[in-house]
């Protein structure tokens, strides 16, 4: 059935319409969290509330840089956690995912299924064990802990992410590189890797992203070594909350994981064309 183009015209603007709408509703709490920052302490507790601050201001910004730890020490610690075990994630996940998309063993799809199962398992049960390993070992609030923890979070569903770029890659780019005297390493290294590279990249920025705003493990194995996300509620007290330095503290978290996404994410998509292009 051929459509007319009106008909075609009012499909391209209710889809439009319809994706606008989303973006709205989606990036509507950033724009307003963003304004809220710009308050002061006064007019965050205006009644009714305003969007746009009455008069702009930069004190929960200072308070946020000059009078806390948040800069110096917080998103120190969250980056040095979430940047290395996202790094140590994609060699041991590219590894297994190459693994169980190319060799069947016995045995091999009971192992699939018992990684993807620890994907089903709640990340609170496993606090109390974890607390006690890491006291036992002396871990506790320590980077080399939280590093292990996210490693082991964030690896079952990397397999899975980057098994499905090695089962797009073909066999037969693999055979034509030994046929040409590569070892199947060799293969692996120049012919596999950079087409799987944009699986590669997602296994990175996802884990670097969900590590980034993790908050369950980190206030209870990193009590006095903060990460930022614990680190919001010094700007909260027993008697008051001020909303204004929250919403500063949030957007001065937010920025250097964008700024990781957005330098990453020019070769992510550089990836994805040079793997289709080889391919």
């Amino acid at each position: 059935m051929v459509r007319s183009n009106s008909e075609k015209r009012i499909d391209l603007l209710t889809t439009h319409t319809t994706l606008l709408i989303l973006a709205l509703v989606f990036i509507f709490p950033v724009f307003y969290t963003l304004m809220t920052s710009f308050k002061s302490r006064g007019d965050v507790l205006t009644t009714p509330p305003t969007i746009f601050p009455r008069e702009w201001s930069f004190e929960a910004y200072d308070t946020v840089i000059n009078g806390s730890p948040m800069v110096r020490e917080y998103i120190p610690n969250t980056f040095i956690n979430s940047f290395f075990s996202s790094i140590i994630i994609v060699p041991l996940a590219g590894l297994a995912g190459y693994t169980f998309s190319r060799y069947k063993f016995p045995g091999s799809r009971a192992l699939e299924l018992l990684v993807l199962g620890l994907m089903m398992i709640p990340g609170l049960t496993n606090l109390l064990p974890l607390y006690r390993m890491a006291s036992d070992l002396r871990l506790l609030n320590t980077n080399e802990i939280m590093i292990a923890v996210y490693t082991a979070g964030g690896l079952p569903f990397s397999i899975w992410i980057v098994r499905s770029f090695f089962d797009a890659i073909p066999h037969e780019l693999e055979e034509a590189a030994m046929i040409d005297g590569c070892t199947p390493v060799g293969a692996l290294w120049r012919i596999v890797v950079p087409l799987a590279l944009p699986g590669l990249f997602a296994a990175f920025l996802l884990n670097f992203v969900d590590t980034w705003n993790e908050f369950l493990a980190a206030v209870v194995l990193a009590v006095s070594d903060k990460t930022a996300t614990v680190g919001l509620y010094d700007f909260q007290s027993s008697f008051e909350i001020a909303y204004n330095v929250w919403a500063a503290a949030s957007i001065v978290i937010v920025i250097p994981v964008l700024a990781v996404f957005l330098a990453l994410r020019s070769v992510f998509f550089r990836a994805m064309l040079e793997g289709a292009l080889k391919g």
